[in-house]
């Protein structure tokens, strides 16, 4: 990567490595590790840069002058975003404004061959707050109430009657409630960070391929977690309302979550496969 001299460029990184401190520091201040997977946002910024981190270097080296006027734009729109979620407060928009200004960094100070890292930091955030996160949180009630009304007439046609009303399912002596984490939300997120590392850090993929895995990982993570609540209520049903609670259920959560990554992992072969086909 070459050794990296004092220059200009390094006084909006070091700009940048502040604000990106400065909202770690107030978030864990205010609201701890407790009960959410946010921080994670934080650490999977840092894994984007860290992946990208020729790019970063390369800014850094103050060298060349990239795409000046549209990383200009980049970095004046995300420290907007940033300092809406600082005001509000909002912390998906603080990790939004922290990857849309980081892309801008790289698009102004890199030399222009880094243009592609620079649009796949600002993207990887994009898909990583507004389908991980935003989008899930705004539609978690209705999938919850969608869940346990489709696995309700699914357990009911096959095993034994069960009735939905809103997130609550009914069966026999037991009700169980088909909450926010069990309708898929916390998947979603986690998946699409692993996602967005997968695609970049593997082989080349074309643009249709990219499109269609993270397109696939809102139904694959709703589909797999509405097993998980089947799966529950079976295990209520025949062993207990004990056994579907606590380690139980938290494992069920584990074994669904890398079935999930297992399905993303074969449709990825399979389209390899199809692609390969197509050009023999």
């Amino acid at each position: 990567m070459g050794k990296i001299r004092i220059n200009a460029a390094i006084i909006p990184w070091g700009v940048y490595a502040y604000i990106f401190v400065f909202s770690l520091y107030g978030y864990l201040k205010n609201n701890g590790l407790s009960n959410t997977d946010e921080p994670l946002l934080y650490a999977t910024a840092f894994v984007v840069l860290w992946i990208e981190r020729g790019s970063v270097f390369a800014s850094l080296k103050g060298n060349a002058i990239g795409y000046s006027l549209y990383g200009l734009f980049a970095l004046l729109f995300g420290l907007i975003v940033f300092i809406a979620g600082q005001l509000y407060p909002v912390i998906l928009l603080e990790i939004w404004g922290l990857f849309i200004m980081a892309s801008g960094l790289v698009m102004s100070l890199a030399p222009k061959e880094y243009i592609k890292s620079a649009v796949f930091i600002g993207i990887a955030g994009t898909v990583l707050v507004v389908m991980g996160r935003i989008a899930p949180y705004m539609l978690s009630s209705e999938l919850a109430k969608g869940l346990a009304s489709v696995s309700s007439h699914i357990l009911s046609s096959t095993f034994f009657p069960v009735t939905s009303n809103g997130v609550t399912l009914y069966f026999g002596p037991y009700s169980a409630e088909v909450a926010h984490a069990c309708s898929g939300m916390n998947s979603i997120f986690s998946l699409l960070a692993l996602s967005v590392i997968y695609l970049r850090e593997g082989v080349h993929r074309k643009l249709w391929h990219i499109i269609i895995l993270i397109a696939l990982v809102i139904p694959v993570a709703v589909f797999t977690n509405l097993l998980r609540v089947m799966i529950l209520v079976l295990i209520t049903w025949y062993f207990g309302n004990r056994y579907a609670q606590g380690i139980y259920h938290d494992l069920t959560g584990i074994v669904v979550f890398v079935l999930a990554l297992v399905f993303l992992a074969a449709v990825d072969q399979l389209m390899f496969n199809v692609d390969k086909k197509k050009y023999d």
